[in-house]
């Protein structure tokens, strides 16, 4: 059935590599969204972001109606509202996790590239073929 009208819950996940600004981004939108009028609560998946490391950064907010809302301190499976990806591959990480539904989620995803430890070891060109991340994101999001 879902939430009565105005008490539903906007769930965003931020999925960043360390030195991004993936930290700033949450408290930027938890900030705007408290400025207009709703309740919101962010916080992060532990990673290793000041090492270049992976990290999951999320957000729910909903309009304030004097009740205080319950609110997940992580996404779920199939239950993410907007995903933004700051580097292509975190996108396709998203993916795999199952955060990104064609029903639901909105994706937002840099086409920047931050090569991987195992893309940067390979003799030559390691570089993962991103054009499979590009076409498997045009069908996973709305």
């Amino acid at each position: 059935a879902g939430a009565p009208e105005g008490e539903r819950v906007i769930k965003l996940a931020v999925l960043a590599v360390g030195g991004q600004g993936g930290g700033v981004l949450p408290d930027w939108i938890t900030d705007v969204a408290e400025r207009n009028g709703y309740v919101a609560q962010s916080t992060s998946v532990a990673g290793v972001a000041q090492r270049t490391g992976a990290t999951i950064y999320y957000v729910e907010m909903c309009r304030d109606t004097g009740r205080l809302p319950v609110f997940a301190l992580s996404p779920s499976q199939g239950d993410v509202d907007i995903l933004i990806a700051a580097e292509l591959m975190e996108a396709g990480r998203a993916i795999i996790r199952g955060f990104v539904t064609p029903e639901r989620t909105t994706l937002i995803a840099s086409s920047h590239r931050i090569a991987a430890v195992s893309e940067k070891i390979e003799p030559g060109d390691g570089r993962a073929p991103y054009s499979k991340v590009h076409a498997t994101a045009e069908t996973a999001a709305k």
